[in-house]
Order: structure tokens, then sequence, then C-alpha cells
């Protein structure tokens, strides 16, 4: 039997003892987590107004009904055209002629962009006077019928100062209006009739041509919907959404006639249409009505930039299936497991917070906790997807990662977590087009002015942060306009 020496045994222990102290040593290494849990950022957001104008152009189709102005002249020219003429007939000596002509209702078409007009007169002449018959003078004094129709074109121009200015033309025919003489034969004052009636039309001219300006009173509408353009609404309350508009300039169409039923024109009112997210509005800058300025055709188009806030709770429940438990390479040996991410808006940037873990194998050390990351919220109109791009850490984040796990600083991880964060935005858009819908409905437009207004298209102009939170600004498309019935 063979006995140890007790150095030799000594040694053997002190061998063992050192083994196990390294098993020990990487045994705990392969059980030990660096635990990151930084500072969650801070920001003081203030209440950032933003301002997002667009220019809209509205459609102001302007119609007079023909049946307005038959009522107009109806009601202006006189009834009754009467009169006394001495020595007017050629054939008789101190003669008189006395008429009385009554019009019954007039009608009004259109011929070559003149409003024309016919009404029927009727009514009775006296003559009274003597014949030469070269050896005596015999007295006459007879009573005659008269029949015709007055007839007229009514041009209708505009000044620069928004007044209509009818230009009004009017004769007379008479087809009946001869006075039997006997003895003698049959004289007539058919011409005589004409030019005196058609004298005193014409003396009446300038004060019907008042009567028609005030009855047919375009600027006093022009300048009613002018003034009430200058609009602000407050389209929502949560957030709170303004809604201003000011009128800038105006242009007017030259009048048409060519439908036979309607005097029309139209007027195009440029505006500028100011949306924000702020809880109080701006001033509006009223400006009087301009002078007029003719243009061939009007614009029709009504454009507004609407801001619509994006559901943060759905971007990141859209987050949560995507990424839950994946993992992201660092490099061969190690994994980043993604437990949840979650966004929130700071001031104009976009806060990432990530929770996760790490994964390096056997005997190698771990980590686990949250990274705070900072990006910039970007539409990809090509994918219509909404991103949050050039990420960085958060200060705090990443003096923790350097004293702690510096492998979790590569620019892959970054790129790879950045590569997750994009949502397409077709059912965000689907409810941002009936939000706009809802807005413009609530913006208060004039009654004369549809304010039902359909949007017919809609896309996004730019994806903005503010008041810690994302909006869509959208550029809706769709048209607005109105009917003026002038003269009513």
């Amino acid at each position: 039997m063979k006995i140890f020496s007790i150095p030799r045994i000594i040694k053997f222990l002190i061998l063992m003892i050192f083994v196990l102290i390294i098993i020990i040593f990487f045994a705990m290494a392969a059980f030990t987590v660096i635990d990151i849990q930084p500072k969650r950022p801070e920001f003081a957001s203030a209440n950032i107004l933003k301002l997002e104008r667009s220019e809209s152009r509205l459609n102001l189709p302007v119609k007079i009904p023909l049946a307005n102005v038959e009522k107009a002249l109806n009601m202006n020219i006189p009834q009754t055209f009467m009169g006394t003429e001495a020595d007017p007939i050629d054939l008789l000596s101190n003669d008189q002629l006395t008429y009385e002509i009554n019009r019954q209702n007039l009608s009004v078409g259109t011929r070559n962009n003149l409003i024309t007009f016919s009404v029927p007169v009727s009514g009775t002449a006296r003559i009274k006077g003597k014949i030469n018959l070269r050896f005596t003078k015999i007295p006459v004094s007879m009573h005659t019928d008269i029949v015709g129709t007055i007839f007229g074109d009514l041009a209708l121009g505009i000044d620069d100062e928004w007044n209509i200015q009818p230009n009004l033309n009017v004769w007379t025919n008479l087809t009946k209006a001869d006075v039997p003489i006997k003895n003698v034969g049959t004289i007539s004052i058919r011409s005589i009739l004409q030019e005196q009636v058609d004298k005193a039309i014409n003396k009446e001219k300038p004060k019907l041509i008042a009567k028609l300006v005030n009855k047919l009173n375009l600027k006093a509408e022009v300048t009613k919907q002018w003034n009430n353009l200058h609009l602000l609404e407050q389209v929502n309350e949560d957030p709170s959404i303004w809604i201003k508009t000011e009128p800038q300039s105006i242009s007017f169409k030259k009048f048409d006639l060519s439908d036979g039923e309607n005097v029309q024109s139209g007027i195009g009112i440029k505006m500028f249409v100011d949306t924000c997210v702020c809880k109080e509005a701006f001033a509006i800058n009223f400006k009087p009505l301009p002078n007029l300025t003719i243009q061939e055709q009007i614009i029709d188009k009504f454009s507004i930039n609407l801001p619509v806030q994006v559901s943060l709770d759905e971007l990141n429940n859209t987050l949560l299936s995507k990424v839950r438990g994946k993992y992201l390479s660092i490099d061969e040996n190690l994994k980043f497991i993604v437990n949840k991410i979650d966004l929130s808006a700071l001031g104009e940037k976009i806060l990432v917070k990530v929770d996760f873990k790490t994964d390096k194998g056997n005997f190698l050390e771990g980590a686990k906790g949250t990274l705070y990351l900072w990006g910039k919220i970007f539409y990809d109109k090509e994918s219509n997807n909404l991103k949050v791009v050039e990420l960085d850490y958060d200060v705090d984040t990443k003096n923790a990662l350097i004293s702690r796990a510096n492998s979790l600083l590569k620019p892959v991880l970054l790129k790879q977590i950045e590569e997750r964060l994009s949502f397409p935005l077709d059912q965000q858009l689907n409810r941002a087009k009936n939000q706009a819908n809802e807005y413009i409905q609530n913006l208060k437009l004039p009654s004369e002015i549809d304010a039902n207004i359909e949007v017919k298209t809609i896309e996004v102009e730019k994806v903005v942060v503010t008041n810690n939170n994302i909006y869509l600004v959208l550029l809706a498309d769709g048209n607005l306009s109105a009917l003026l019935n002038i003269g009513g």
C-alpha cells in the first residue's frame, strides 16, 4: 500500500479548490445579468402653436333669374302713358292730340346675350281741330283705339365697384292708331304716338335704371358674403383645433344669358385657410371688399389643410404584435430580444422606449432593462407609411451603456429597431378623412353657402409632432360653392 505524503495532499487540495473557484466564477458569470434602467427623459412641453396655411378658391356662382328681372321691370315701368300734343298733324290746323296708353304685364327673353322684353299696349286717342278744305274749315273731333307693343332690350354691365350698370333701349310699334274722318279719309297717328311714347319712356329711363340697380343689388350681396367669409371656428375641443378663413382677393366673370332663363356669372374668392392645434385662436385680419377684376374662368377648387391626430395607442399595439419576443442580431454571439416597444411624443420629437434582454450563450454575461431613444417622425409617400427615423440614444441611456454594456451601442442595433418603426397609414387615413369631413361640417359658413362639403380627395401633406401628439396634416380637396339669387 502506497502512502501519500502530506505535502502532496495539500497540493492536490489547493488545486481542487482553485478549480472549484474557477467553476464558481464562470457559473456566477453565466447567471449575472446587467440591469440597465436609465432615467426616463423629461421634456417640459409648452403649448406650441402650429399654424398650417392653405390657399383656397371659393367659386360663388351668381344667378339672376330672368323672372326677377321681369318682376323688376313690371314694378318700375309706368303702367300708363298719357299726354297732349298741339299741332301734331299737317292736315289739321289748330289741332290737338290727346292720348292715354295702358300697358299690360311684360314678358322677357334673351337674344345675343341681351335681355329682351315686350309688353302689349292699348288705349285711346282723341283728335280735335279743323280740316282746311280751301273754301271752308270743317271742325273735327274724333276718338280712336290704339293697339300695339312696346319692345326693348337690356344689357347688364358692371363697374369696378360692383355696381350693375343696365343699358336699356326701348321702342314702340303700334299696329292700330288710325283716325277716320268723314269725307276726308283716314289719318294715321301711329308714328306720332310711337314717337311720343318713346320720348315718355326715355324720359323715365334714368329713374327706371336707378330702380333696377337698387333691385338687382349685386354689390350688397357680394359684400355680405365677403364679410361673412372672415371666419374663426373651433372645430374640435380635444385636441383644440381652430380653423380661420380670410378672403384675400376677388374676381368676376362676365354676365352670360346662354341658358335662356337666368343671367349667370361667377365670383371667385381667393382665401387663406389657417388651421392650428392651439388652445387660443389667432385674430382675424379683416379686409374690406376690393374692387372688381374681370376673369374669364372661375376656379371652384376648395383646399384646406387639416390636422388629424394619430393614435399612439394604435401604433404601439401594432408594434407589440410586430416585435414582442423577436430577436435582433447585434453580432454572431449577441442576440437582442425585444419585450416591448412604446412610442410617445415629447415636444417635437418621438421618444422610443425599448424593454429588452440579451442572450450571449453560456458562461457569458447578459443584460436586461430599458433603452430610451429619440427619433423624428417621417411620412413616406411612396409606401404610405409613417416612420420613426434618425434614432439616437438619450444621454442617460448612452452613459449607462458606455459604462456597463457598450456592445449595445453598435449602430446595427439602432438600424434594426428603426426598420421596425414603420406603420401603414391606410386605416388612419380612412378615419382622418371622416374627421376632416366632420371638421368642415363644424365650420359655420354663411347660410347661403353649402356647408355640407364632401371631401373628394385627401392626401398627407406632412406629419408634425406638437403638443405631445402626432398629427397628420392633410390636404383635403373638394368643391365649395353657392348660388346667389339676386333681386328676389
